[in-house]
């Protein structure tokens, strides 16, 4: 019994230990809950107070990045400044446009860059404005950041396009053509030149991907720009117009060279156009050998030639004073007393127009030879008929028919002052009964009429019968009859041949007109 007593005595003084542990352990945990309430509490109106003096001065929240920059704590003024010189490195970078040794300079402002900073600092504001006190308590205590805010860059596409459209106007650059014109007699050549075109698409592609990397996250290497560039060809280049002047050249010197033979039996002349002067009509020429075609063929182009007038009319008339022979016509003479005839030659004429035809032809590479033509002069030939031979000296005149004497009479014929005249001449036009037209009023007539018709004061008497010269004019001339009888015999005539009428109405109608009449001394 007393075990147990002692036992529960031993258990009852346990019992109490425990207890008495677990009140001060109690009491010691309800402390320090109490400081931890209290100094959450406490720190908890500390950073209240922070958070409102962050309000109250507009100033942004721990660790706020704008444009890469910690404006954390500093007013909305403070972090746009900062920011502003953040951004300027990005919007006043270079940036430079070559080609070849020409270059442009630029930058993102330059292009009319802009930025949504004002944005971002508001949006920075707000955040401050916006914090709950956790968030404050957070920030305060443990130093949590914002997320970050990145500014924007942003470039107009016209300011790209107008600046790349500027640079360009200045390079593009029409091809040149080469150029064959005929000047100063030749044909003359121009050199061709390459054009440049700006591919304005590609330029501004290039320079936008440039800018994106400047203004972005992008790391930047160069900050220059090859403007995309294409080179035009001309049209018609310096190689094609200098093949064509060539097979010009060629075809000018082969037509100007080209040899021609005229000829009639054994004589002959050879002429070239060159030798004539001749002149090529150039500027259709040169027109056809820019055909690349025609300029690539020897022998494929013609050449129209300009031979002066006076050089082919030389020609002509050389090649004239050769080959014409003049006709020897039938004639009669008086030599010693007698009456001879001659029978005549046909003569020959060179066909002037048709060889002028023919040369132009063949100088133009029509033919290598001409045969000139001669025209056939014809003479007047075989006998003569009758002949009238007026013998001044014995003051008579002659029927001579078929070269034996068939009849005289005797004649007066002109005075010293004016003779009769002596050579060859025809019989002309015969009168019955003619009016005789005074010929000399103001001198030897000028005491007779104007005019006497037919009757015995006619100084014509009963018939006339005109000389003309052997190409038939009038030489008024006249075998006529006569009133004053007592000349015959006599010079006593104004050049006439007077006769007795009677003696004049036979000749009249033994004659015709063509009759030959030679008058000789």
């Amino acid at each position: 019994m007393g075990d147990g007593a002692g036992r529960e005595h031993g258990a009852g003084r346990e019992a109490g230990v425990g207890v008495g542990r677990t009140v001060v352990a109690g009491r010691i945990g309800a402390g320090v809950l109490a400081l931890a309430v209290a100094g959450a509490v406490a720190l908890t109106l500390v950073a209240g107070a922070w958070g409102s003096t962050l309000r109250e001065e507009s100033r942004l929240l721990p660790g706020t990045l704008l444009a890469g920059v910690d404006v954390g704590g500093m007013t909305t003024d403070e972090a746009r400044e900062q920011a502003r010189d953040a951004l300027a490195a990005s919007l006043d970078t270079p940036v430079t446009l070559t080609h070849l040794d020409l270059s442009w300079d630029t930058s993102p402002r330059a292009l009319g860059a802009s930025t949504d900073l004002e944005a971002r600092i508001d949006a920075a504001r707000r955040a401050t404005e916006e914090a709950t006190l956790p968030q404050f308590v957070q920030m305060r205590w443990t130093g949590a950041a914002t997320s970050p805010l990145q500014v924007e860059i942003e470039i107009p596409d016209d300011g790209v396009t107008a600046f790349v459209d500027e640079l360009a106007d200045g390079l593009d650059l029409a091809p040149t053509d080469a150029t064959l014109r005929w000047v100063a007699g030749a044909p003359q050549t121009t050199d061709d030149a390459e054009g440049l075109h700006v591919d304005r698409d590609a330029t501004v592609a290039s320079l936008v991907t440039l800018l994106d990397a400047i203004t972005g996250e992008t790391a930047v290497g160069a900050t220059t720009v090859s403007v995309a560039t294409e080179v035009l060809a001309p049209g018609v280049s310096t190689a094609a117009v200098t093949t064509a002047r060539e097979a010009a050249l060629r075809t000018i010197d082969a037509a100007l060279d080209h040899t021609v033979t005229a000829s009639h039996g054994d004589a002959s002349w050879k002429v070239t156009p060159r030798g004539l002067e001749a002149t090529p009509l150039g500027e259709p020429l040169v027109e056809a050998a820019l055909s690349a075609e025609l300029a690539t063929a020897d022998g494929a182009l013609e050449v129209e030639l300009v031979i002066p007038d006076g050089r082919l009319d030389t020609l002509v008339a050389e090649m004239a004073g050769t080959l014409d022979l003049a006709p020897v016509h039938a004639e009669v003479s008086y030599r010693d007393g007698t009456l001879r005839t001659s029978t005549g030659r046909d003569g020959r004429s060179l066909d002037r127009p048709g060889a002028r035809t023919a040369l132009v032809a063949a100088l133009h590479g029509d033919a290598d030879a001409v045969e000139l033509a001669l025209d056939t002069v014809r003479a007047r030939t075989g006998d003569v008929g009758d002949v009238l031979l007026v013998r001044q000296g014995q003051r008579v005149v002659e029927l001579h028919r078929d070269g034996r004497l068939v009849r005289s009479w005797p004649v007066a014929v002109g005075t010293g002052g004016s003779p009769t005249p002596t050579g060859t001449f025809t019989i002309g036009a015969k009168r019955l009964e003619p009016t005789w037209v005074n010929p000399a009023l103001d001198r030897w007539g000028k005491d007779l009429p104007a005019r006497i018709g037919p009757g015995p004061d006619n100084p014509l008497g009963a018939r006339a019968l005109n000389w003309n010269r052997p190409g038939g004019g009038d030489t008024l001339i006249r075998f006529h009859g006569t009133p004053n009888e007592a000349s015959i015999g006599t010079a006593s005539s104004n050049g006439c041949v007077r006769m007795f009428d009677a003696d004049v109405i036979e000749l009249y109608d033994l004659v015709g007109s063509g009759t030959t009449v030679l008058s000789v001394a």
